[in-house]
This record gives structure tokens, sequence and C-alpha cells, in this order.
């Protein structure tokens, strides 16, 4: 289905075809990996971020993805303190 003919989602809502794909960086520039997967969890979906072959799991809120650019594939993240390595524990 073309994506001219899907139904027009609410500002800040997003088919999960839309964020698959896309690459993660942070406000400062730094790459961060791409979105492997959206976790759909009640009231708080989860990104699923492949980086340097780890798998990062990042809060889809608007406090922590300040930005999503469907045309650029790019969501920018201004993630809090420790987020990122959490996963190396």
């Amino acid at each position: 289905m073309p994506e001219e003919d899907l139904t027009r989602l609410d500002r800040g809502s997003y088919y999960l075809f839309q964020i698959v794909g896309c690459s993660v960086v942070t406000v400062n520039g730094n790459e961060v990996g791409t979105v492997k997967d959206l976790l759909l969890i009640k009231n708080n979906d989860i990104l699923e971020v492949m980086s340097k072959g780890k798998e990062i799991l990042i809060p889809f809120t608007e406090e922590i993805c300040v930005e999503v650019d469907l045309k650029k594939r790019e969501i920018v993240i201004d993630p809090p303190e420790g987020l990122l390595e959490i996963n190396e524990i």
C-alpha cells in the first residue's frame, strides 16, 4: 500500500515501518546506531537500537527522542546520563 493511502496519524505517532531502519544520533551529533525494532509497551514504547553489534533499549518518549525526521530517516535523542551505557553492565 502506498504511503499516501495510509491513515494520517496524530502528531508524534508513527507507523512501525517509518521508525525501523532510522539512524539514531545524540543532540551532540554522536552516532548511536540503527533502530532494529520498536517494542510496543503500554504507555512507554521502546526503541531497540543496534549499536556496534550490541542492543541498546531507548525509551521512545518526547523527553528523550527530541526529534524524529522521517525524511532524513533519523531520530535525535537527548539521553539522560548513563542510558547508553546501561546495557554494558
